[in-house]
């Protein structure tokens, strides 16, 4: 059996959704405002005029998200957290939502494997009727309320260890599969399915692909910007954004 395996933030989705979450928690109250602005603000305007790292970014705001989350019913974040793929699961770049068609079209299994919280992702997952999906677990106590526990997904470790798992339950054949990334947290799903596809790579990312002389030798570079999708080899001459 082939398979398709996608991130979601970054390669699917425009925006992180657990970025999209936390902000829809702060317009309702539910996350005091105050929690951004101290602690994230500065970061994502810093990203926002790329003077600053969007994978620092997103880092630190796993942290506050975890951290606000807790103690909060199961029931609140899960509706709050609809509303978002709601409105905005279909705000995709147009070559990963092609690519996820072309692989339902020709019988592949199709799997979203990502460090957004599981019930985002599964509900985005659900949204484009694909076979699995997985992502950061969050742990609620026997009252349906956040524990502030978690078993996280966005490192390229844990996330092999879930491809394994898919892998296995499937029966893929790696040798025929694909993936699709955009970060060093989708390194080993690239090097694990021999057609590699690294979409809008941050430099981190690229450079790591560039060091890994077999994984360069088949991987594609996709850059999509505003109604252009550009399709790359590896060691494209890049610039570094001066900080």
């Amino acid at each position: 059996m082939i398979g398709a395996f996608f991130d979601i933030d970054g390669t699917l989705v425009r925006e992180s959704i657990m970025l999209k979450h936390f902000n829809k928690l702060v317009k309702y109250g539910i996350i005091d405002q105050e929690a951004y602005i101290k602690n994230l603000k500065a970061k994502y305007e810093a990203y926002e005029k790329r003077y600053g790292d969007y994978d620092d970014f997103i880092s630190k705001m796993g942290d506050i998200y975890k951290e606000k989350l807790t103690g909060i019913h199961e029931s609140l974040i899960l509706e709050t957290a609809k509303q978002v793929i709601e409105e905005g699961g279909e705000m995709v770049y147009a070559y990963t939502r092609d690519r996820i068609r072309f692989h339902k079209e020709n019988g592949h299994k199709v799997f979203f494997v990502s460090g957004s919280p599981t019930y985002l992702v599964k509900m985005l997952g659900d949204l484009y009727d694909i076979s699995d999906s997985s992502g950061t677990e969050y742990f609620f106590d026997q009252y349906g309320v956040f524990t502030g526990q978690i078993s996280q997904m966005w490192d390229s470790k844990s996330k092999q260890k879930e491809i394994n798992r898919l892998v296995e339950k499937y029966n893929i054949d790696v040798d025929k599969s694909y993936a699709y990334g955009d970060t060093n947290g989708d390194y080993t799903m690239l090097k694990t399915m021999k057609n590699a596809t690294a979409i809008n790579p941050s430099k981190r990312f690229l450079d790591k692909i560039n060091a890994d002389e077999e994984l360069k030798s088949r991987a594609k570079i996709v850059v999509e910007r505003k109604d252009v999708i550009y399709e790359l080899n590896p060691d494209v001459n890049i610039y570094k954004i001066s900080e």
